[in-house]
């Protein structure tokens, strides 16, 4: 019976943090996808940056990642420069715009883990996420 509520209790987390950002980025009237601020968030994080690495971190296959990276680009929220390590591969920037875009999603993101974490302290945290991890390389390394 613990197994099912355990597994419960994280369905409902990660059902309402999903709720959560998907409600909060639709007031942001970006007209952009969950998956694709995700990626925005891997560049802004993540330099240099290139789509392997994208698609190394989302666990996505590279025809996903170039259909996201394509829309990005049309959007003109992402730019490909040469990457000066590696002449086949380029990297990704961000542009202008999208910069403005990640300083919003930033605050709904704290504004989130200020919401989600609230009486909840740092110990308790820190155990969570080191849970959290262990489960998360539990799943990766048994398919």
């Amino acid at each position: 019976m613990q197994d099912r509520k355990s597994l419960e209790s994280l369905f409902q987390l990660v059902h309402g943090l999903k709720r959560q950002l998907h409600n909060n980025i639709e007031k942001l009237n970006l007209d952009m996808a969950p998956m694709n601020v995700r990626v925005l968030k891997v560049i802004n994080k993540k330099i240099p940056c290139t789509a392997i690495d994208i698609a190394q971190f989302l666990n996505r296959d590279k025809a996903q990642v170039t259909r996201l990276l394509n829309g990005l680009i049309a959007q003109e929220l992402i730019v490909k420069e040469p990457n000066p390590e590696d002449k086949r591969s380029q990297c990704l920037r961000l542009t202008e715009k999208s910069q403005l875009i990640m300083e919003d999603i930033a605050l709904i993101d704290k504004k989130i883990h200020e919401q989600m974490t609230n009486g909840i302290t740092e110990e308790e945290l820190a155990l969570f996420e080191n849970i959290a991890a262990k489960m998360a390389e539990n799943l990766s390394s048994n398919p």
